[in-house]
């Protein structure tokens, strides 16, 4: 299995850096993280749970100051489409059917940049990433709604609302066509990441 990484930065990490210089960080992504794909049907709503293992080793990346931006490299959650449970045998076989797991097994979260209120902010309010699912990649801009420090670990979340079309997918039918998904799926998460 791919090598988990955090989707999210923290800004503590970054405090300390001189704008224009690269830096070295590293972080741990704690197991109490929690990050879920929700839909709804015209029947009901769902949704489907990562069931990962998100501890691992301590992880390494670079990133550098660019104004109010912090521009990030090396870092990405990659998350196996199997290891999602949305509750029902029936909505996680066409959970995974729908984003072609056998073929494209993997959800990837790449971050690409961590924009700040302004200059001298510490906390970013957004994080740019590019989404990567079926084999089709986007780009989009993840509001941060939450932010919340505790003893050498931060909480950060967010959500997300994204079009299954925008990758080349379609909302499945089941039931011969009784239950209709939406289009729109929402990835939330709240991340516990470890300094």
């Amino acid at each position: 299995m791919k090598k988990i990484l955090p989707i999210l930065m923290i800004p503590a990490l970054c405090a300390v850096s001189i704008p224009g210089h690269a830096q070295d960080g590293k972080v741990q992504l704690s197991n109490e993280s929690k990050l879920s794909i929700n839909g709804k049907s015209n029947v009901n709503d769902f949704r489907c749970q990562s069931e990962h293992e998100l501890q691992q080793d301590p992880m390494n990346f670079s990133y550098h100051f660019q104004g109010d931006t912090i521009n990030v490299d090396g870092v990405s959650l990659s998350l196996e489409v199997s290891r999602f449970d949305c509750g029902k045998k029936a909505i996680n076989r066409d959970f995974r059917s729908t984003l072609k797991y056998k073929e494209h097994p993997f959800i990837e979260i790449i971050l690409n940049e961590l924009v700040l209120e302004d200059e001298q902010d510490v906390i970013p309010k957004t994080a740019k990433v590019t989404i990567r699912i079926a084999g089709e990649s986007r780009k989009y801009e993840v509001p941060l709604t939450a932010f919340e420090s505790r003893e050498n670990a931060v909480l950060v979340g967010g959500k997300k609302m994204l079009r299954m079309t925008d990758f080349g997918l379609t909302p499945p039918s089941p039931m011969f066509g009784l239950i209709q998904v939406s289009d729109e799926l929402e990835v939330e998460f709240d991340l516990v990441i470890q300094m």
